[in-house]
C-alpha cells in the first residue's frame, strides 16, 4: 500500500478537472506520424502480454463477444503517488495487450471518494482534522480551487494520466453508492453478515478483542452509515429488518434508512466486503493489487471467498505489484520538486515516454525508485537514449522493440517523446547558460549539430518535450548548482595563475575566432595543454597530459564562472559568444 492508501478507511489502494459522472475518454485515431503498432511476436516478450494470456484463458468459456473489464482503484485521500500509478499502469498495459488481441476491453477505474478521511496529510492545514470521518467527496478543497478535497487530488493525477496516454472509464463511488446502485448487494451482504463475519474472523489474530466471539458475531454488520447530523461515519448499525437499517452515531444522533432498490443512501460496505462486491457487480476480469492485499490474510485473499460465497461471482485474475518511490531525497533537484512522490513531479523533468518506459521495463512485482536528483535525471536520459538506439537498430532484441513501442504509443495515440534526441546534458547546460531562452538554446544546439541542423523554429519543435523538461530542470536547481558567469574579467584570479597557465589562456584567446565551432573549440581547448607541455597538438593522451588538461580546464572555469567546474567548455563559450569569452579570459591582459 502506498502513502496515499494509508490515509483511507479499510485499506483501499489510495492516493477539478474530471466531471463527477463516470466517463470514457475518447480514443484518438493514430496520426500518420505515430509510431507503428508493435508486432505480435515482439509483444509476447513483455510481461503485460503474459498477464493478458492468463485473462484470455480465464474467459475462454464465456461468450466470444464478452467485454473484458480490467479494473483499478484509488482512494483520493491525499497526494496520489507513483505507487498508485503502478496499479493504474499495470491495468493499462494488460488492457492494451488484450486490445491488441482483438478483444473489447474497458479499463474501469474506481475513484473511492466515498471513503472516509482517516488523517490529514502533510501540506494540508491542521484545521482539516475536523473533517476526519467524513466522505472525501464532501470535504472542501483546502486550496479552494477544485469542487472538493477528493477532486483536488483526482484532477492533479488525471492530468498526468493524459500526458502518459492512459485512458480509463472513471467511476465515482461518491455517486454510485448514494444513488443506490449497490443496494441489492448491500442487502445480500447484510443477510449473510454472520457468514461474512466468520470468514473475516478466521483471518484475524485471536486474543485481540475484548468481546467474546459470539457477541461480536451478533453485533457485526458489514455496512457503515454516514451520520445525517454530523456527517461522519462514527456510527453503529443497531438493527436491520431485511430492507431498512437503523443506526446510532457517537454524536448522539439516531436514524434509519431504506436499502430498497433505487433508494438513495448515505453509507457503504466496509472495505473487505466492498471490493469483492464490486468484482461481481462489474464483472471484473483483471485487477492488480499490492503485496499486502495478496498476503494470506489480505483483502484479496479474503475477497476470493466472499465474492464466491456471498455475491456469486468469481475473483479476477491479478498481479502483485511492489512499491515505486522517488529516490535522491538528498539530491539537489529532488529537494526542489517537493517531497511528494507524485507523477507530476516526474513529468516536470522527464518525457512522458520515459516515465512509461520505467514502468514497462520491470515486472510489477519488482520495486524500484525513480531518481530525480540532478545527476539522476541526466542518467535516466542517457539510459533512455541508449535504449532507444538499441531498440530501433536493425535486428533489435524483440523485448526491447516491444517495450519501446509500448513506451511511445498507447491506444489513445502517440505519447510525447522528442523526435530529435539531443543529449539532455547539452540542453540543460544551454538552458542554464541562457536563462531558458529558447531561441538561444536553439542556436547553441544547432552549432552542435553541424550541417544536420534544420531552421531554428523547426529544431525547437523537434526538441520537444525534452526542451521543456530541460528548462524546468534548470529552474528547479538551487542557486549553488547553477552556472553564474562573471560580469567582467577578474584580475585577482588572473594574477593567481602561474605563467604557463596564463600563456595557455592567452593562446586560447588569440585563436578563438579561427576555431569558433563546436569541433574547433573542442580541439583547441584540448590541444593547448599539450603545447604547454611541449607536445605537438596531435599528441596522444597520457596520464600526465590528462592531469594538465584538468588543471587548465579548472583555470578556465575560474576565470569565466568563478567555479572549478561547469558545462562543457565549448558549449559555454558558444553560448556567450567570442567577444564575451575573450573578455572573461583576460581581454587586454591576455
Amino acid at each position: 500500500m502506498t502513502a496515499a492508501a494509508a490515509a483511507v478507511p479499510n485499506g483501499r489502494r489510495s492516493a477539478g478537472r474530471p466531471p463527477a459522472e463516470a466517463r470514457l475518454r475518447g480514443i484518438s485515431t493514430p496520426s500518420p506520424n505515430s509510431p507503428p503498432a508493435d508486432p505480435p511476436a515482439a509483444r509476447a516478450a513483455v510481461w503485460s502480454d503474459r498477464l493478458a494470456e492468463e485473462v484470455q484463458a480465464r474467459i475462454a468459456q464465456g461468450p466470444a463477444d464478452r467485454q473484458i473489464v480490467c479494473a483499478s482503484g484509488i482512494s483520493p485521500s491525499g497526494p496520489i503517488h507513483m505507487g498508485n500509478l503502478r496499479e493504474v499502469f499495470t491495468t493499462h498495459l494488460v488492457a492494451e495487450a488484450l486490445r491488441a488481441r482483438g478483444h473489447d476491453v474497458v479499463h474501469l477505474h474506481s475513484w473511492d471518494d466515498f471513503d472516509r478521511l482517516r488523517k490529514v496529510p502533510a501540506g494540508v492545514d491542521a484545521s482539516f482534522e475536523r473533517h476526519i470521518g467524513s466522505p472525501l467527496a464532501s470535504i472542501p478543497d483546502p486550496w479552494g480551487a477544485a469542487g472538493s478535497y477528493a477532486e483536488h487530488w483526482i484532477g492533479e493525477f488525471t492530468d498526468a494520466l493524459a500526458e502518459l496516454g492512459i485512458a480509463m472509464r472513471e467511476v465515482r463511488q461518491s455517486e454510485r453508492y448514494p444513488a443506490g446502485a449497490y443496494n441489492a448487494e448491500i442487502r445480500r451482504a447484510m443477510d449473510l453478515r454472520e457468514a461474512i463475519f466468520d470468514t473475516l474472523a478466521a483471518q484475524q489474530t485471536s486474543g485481540r478483542h475484548d468481546k467474546p466471539l459470539e457477541q461480536r458475531r451478533r453485533e457485526y454488520f458489514p455496512y457503515k452509515r454516514y451520520c445525517s447530523d454530523c456527517g461522519r461515519d462514527e456510527t453503529q448499525v443497531t438493527a436491520y429488518d431485511g430492507e431498512s437499517v437503523s443506526y446510532r452515531c457517537r454524536c448522539g444522533h439516531e436514524g434509519s434508512e431504506s436499502l430498497a432498490d433505487g433508494r438513495p443512501i448515505r453509507g457503504k460496505l466496509v472495505w473487505k466486503v466492498d471490493w469483492p462486491m464490486r468484482w461481481a457487480h462489474e464483472g471484473v476480469c483483471f485487477e492488480p493489487a499490492g503485496e499486502d492485499h495478496h498476503a494470506p490474510t489480505g483483502s484479496f485473499t479474503v475477497g476470493r471467498t466472499l465474492v464466491r460465497d456471498v455475491f456469486g461471482g468469481q475473483a479476477p485474475s491479478s498481479a502483485v505489484y511492489s512499491f515505486v518511490t522517488l529516490a535522491g531525497a538528498g539530491g539537489k533537484l529532488s529537494g526542489s520538486t517537493g517531497s511528494a512522490a507524485v507523477p507530476s513531479a516526474a513529468l516536470r523533468v522527464l518525457e512522458p515516454a520515459i516515465v512509461r518506459w520505467l514502468y514497462i521495463r520491470r515486472l510489477p512485482s519488482q520495486s524500484f525508485q525513480i531518481d530525480l536528483s540532478a545527476r539522476g535525471v541526466q542518467k535516466l536520459y542517457d539510459e533512455w537514449d541508449r535504449f532507444v538506439a538499441a531498440a530501433q537498430a536493425p535486428g533489435a532484441d524483440a523485448t526491447d522493440a516491444a517495450m519501446y513501442h509500448l513506451a511511445v504509443r498507447s491506444s489513445s495515440g502517440a505519447v510525447a517523446s522528442s523526435a530529435r534526441r539531443v543529449p539532455f546534458r547539452l540542453l540543460s547546460s544551454a538552458a542554464d547558460l541562457t536563462q531558458g531562452s529558447r531561441a538561444q538554446i536553439g542556436r547553441i544546439v544547432a552549432q552542435h549539430l553541424d550541417d544536420d541542423a534544420p531552421a531554428v523554429d523547426e529544431l525547437l519543435e523537434q526538441l520537444e518535450p525534452r526542451l521543456r523538461c530541460a528548462i524546468a530542470y534548470v529552474e528547479l536547481l538551487p542557486d549553488d548548482a547553477r552556472t553564474t558567469l562573471r560580469e567582467r574579467f577578474d584580475a585577482p584570479t588572473w594574477e593567481g595563475l602561474d605563467d604557463a597557465t596564463r600563456g595557455g589562456v592567452a593562446t586560447l584567446a588569440r585563436e578563438l575566432s579561427q576555431a569558433w565551432s563546436l569541433d574547433g573549440l573542442t580541439t583547441l581547448v584540448y590541444a593547448i595543454p599539450k603545447l604547454m607541455l611541449g607536445l605537438p597538438r596531435d599528441a596522444p593522451p597520457s596520464p600526465e597530459l590528462k592531469i594538465a588538461q584538468r588543471a587548465f580546464f579548472k583555470a578556465l572555469y575560474e576565470l569565466m564562472a568563478a567555479s572549478d567546474t561547469g558545462p562543457r567548455l565549448p558549449t559555454l563559450m558558444l553560448s556567450i559568444g567570442p567577444e564575451r569569452t575573450r573578455e572573461l579570459l583576460g581581454g587586454d591582459a591576455a
